[in-house]
């Protein structure tokens, strides 16, 4: 198993690790364990925290959005999304043909690749077609 160093923590994670319905609840937390046993460092963009914040509320609650909001920043680090990485992910965007990647994906893709992250705990498989390693590819469940 490859040395893992930097990992970046897309929404459904944050979403799955709150939510204790959702299908991929334990998978979530099982995963993050074993992570911060390999004292990963992790990060996350403020587009990410923007979005998890609104789908945490709206299945959630708004409460639990707050919390989520006070504790994300003592689990990861938070990279702005600049004028810079939102002008790539616009480019990004405008070349995908699969209509399954959204926006955010590529901004989280851009600061990915600007700060030198190259695998992303995300349940989402797409990020493959965007030249990222998804973390479930290293540990397998």
């Amino acid at each position: 198993m490859p040395t893992i160093s930097k990992i970046f923590i897309d929404t459904n994670v944050f979403v799955a690790s709150r939510d204790l319905n959702d299908s991929t609840h334990l998978k979530a937390i099982n995963l993050f364990n074993k992570l911060v046993q390999k004292k990963v460092r992790f990060y996350t963009s403020s587009d990410i925290i923007g979005e998890s914040l609104t789908v945490i509320s709206r299945k959630l609650g708004k409460n639990e959005a707050i919390h989520f909001l006070n504790e994300v920043n003592k689990i990861a680090d938070e990279i702005f999304i600049d004028e810079k990485i939102h002008g790539q992910a616009r480019k990004l965007y405008k070349r995908i043909k699969a209509k399954n990647i959204s926006f955010i994906d590529c901004s989280s893709v851009v600061a990915m690749k600007r700060n030198r992250i190259k695998i992303i705990f995300s349940f989402d498989e797409d990020f493959r077609n965007l030249g990222v390693v998804p973390v479930s590819d290293i540990f397998k469940n």
